[in-house]
């Protein structure tokens, strides 16, 4: 690398002495050295492009291109260099370049014209699968779809088959997948991978006869046989599956157990499954299954809750979570969960409701004093914030609580009782907080003053003597 850095080095100071011929002949003497470092094939493209030598200067952009795909400046050249000699290449090149600054479908209309500009049939797939990514990428399906199709008997591969039902899948549209996988399966009979996903689809659109005919999987037949109810069946082919060190295998024993009612060994299977899909959805969807069967409610509702936060859905797992506290009011661990999702989708109101009644489950919960204390200090209710963290500092040694303590009554001009506070917070304050603390230090020095206190102590009475006045 050193070597190169002086190459590159020495090159530069010769350009910049209009040494050109010099300049370029020192890095072609170096070019084994260099070719596969992106700077170095930069500066000899330039250099044989300032001496005209487009052929040269060409190749090197497009070595470039290999080591850095994103080069603008390779595509930038390549554009001017390509329009006079390969139409083709010209419009592939400027439509890479509109991609790169995320023009994507003003570079579909480039790829477009790069087929029109070629008689090779090779170059002209090889730009309709860029047209048809362009489409995808921009969300066009259907066009890329399309697009795919009329390319799919020149590639002589299932793979494009299998993109155009996944395009399809992703559209929701299951019998226009199956329909494009038949046609795959009679090109390429023998492709697994088209026969296990056409199985799938015909499982999952209710036709278990072609769904079992298609199948490879030893596991999915055993899932189809389950569908139609045949447990037995089902059970004597698990007992023979040769890999059981798979989660889809217990999986279907959980099914198989679930079909028979036995609750305690379905959930033993779904706790196996869980050890190889830690957080799947799947398992608490099963487990809700089980809670139901076993008519325990308020656990079918926790668990569905569960899987929807699995499945990043908060706002239906919040319903859940609603429907197990009617259910029961007096799990705390259910109010918790409640409390937190109404946080994170800022319903202050409904997490300080929540806040309150596991207060009166547990009148010593440190966490929901304080943040009791924090949503009505935060919407001015200060006399109600003052008693949330009062009864939170009997039972915390947390600087913090304190100091929010202190805060609060100074808002209520208690200054004395601020100031206790405020000198309980220092006691515990961490040397880190060092700023906050001056500033705490500042407050407790102003409050210690006796004229101070004694304007705290007399401020009610001077109130109340102010309106008795005027009612004289």
């Amino acid at each position: 690398m050193a070597k190169i850095d002086a190459i590159l080095e020495r090159a530069q100071s010769l350009t910049d002495n209009e040494k050109f011929e010099e300049a370029y002949n020192i890095l072609k003497a170096a070019y084994n050295e260099g070719k596969g470092n992106a700077e170095f094939l930069e500066k000899i493209a330039l250099a044989a492009s300032t001496l005209e030598k487009k052929d040269e200067a060409i190749n090197y952009w497009e070595q470039l291109i290999d080591v850095a795909p994103n080069s603008m400046v390779a595509y930038t050249e390549l554009q001017d260099a390509y329009y006079d000699t390969n139409r083709y290449k010209y419009y592939l090149t400027r439509a890479k370049v509109k991609t790169l600054n995320n023009q994507v479908a003003q570079a579909i209309s480039d790829y477009k014209k790069a087929v029109e500009n070629t008689q090779d049939k090779q170059e002209k797939i090889e730009a309709e699968i860029l047209i048809a990514k362009g489409y995808e990428y921009i969300g066009k399906i259907m066009s890329a779809i399309d697009e795919y199709s009329k390319i799919a008997p020149s590639l002589k591969s299932a793979d494009i088959y299998i993109k155009i039902a996944d395009l399809y899948l992703y559209e929701k549209d299951k019998y226009s997948a199956i329909s494009i996988l038949e046609k795959a399966i009679e090109i390429y009979p023998e492709d697994n991978r088209v026969r296990n996903l056409l199985s799938e689809l015909y499982l999952e659109t209710g036709n278990t006869e072609r769904a079992l005919k298609y199948a490879v999987s030893e596991l999915l037949k055993i899932r189809i046989i389950l569908s139609e109810g045949k447990n037995d069946k089902a059970y004597e082919l698990l007992q023979s599956v040769s890999d059981k060190n798979n989660g889809e295998y217990h999986k279907l024993f959980a099914e198989y157990y679930f079909n028979k009612k036995d609750w305690e060994n379905c959930r033993k299977s779904i706790e196996e499954f869980s050890k190889f899909e830690p957080g799947h959805p799947l398992i608490y969807q099963m487990l809700s299954l089980v809670c139901e069967g076993e008519n325990k409610m308020e656990n079918a509702h926790i668990n569905r809750a569960k899987m929807y936060i699995a499945k990043g859905q908060k706002d239906i797992a919040l319903h859940e979570f609603m429907q197990a506290h009617n259910i029961n009011h007096t799990n705390i661990q259910t109010i918790e969960e409640i409390i937190k999702l109404c946080e994170e989708s800022s319903e202050k109101h409904t997490a300080a409701e929540f806040c309150e009644k596991l207060i009166k489950l547990e009148p010593n919960n440190e966490r929901a004093l304080i943040k009791l204390g924090d949503f009505y200090f935060d919407i001015g209710e200060y006399n109600a914030a003052s008693r949330y963290y009062e009864s939170a500092a009997q039972v915390t040694h947390k600087a913090d609580t304190f100091l929010k303590a202190g805060k609060c009554f100074e808002k209520l001009r208690r200054l004395k009782t601020a100031k206790e506070y405020y000198q309980r917070y220092l006691e515990k304050a961490p040397l880190s907080n060092n700023a906050e603390n001056e500033i705490i230090k500042a407050k407790v020095a102003k409050l210690s003053s006796e004229r101070v206190i004694q304007e705290d102590e007399g401020f009610l009475e001077k109130l109340l003597g102010f309106f008795n006045k005027d009612k004289k």
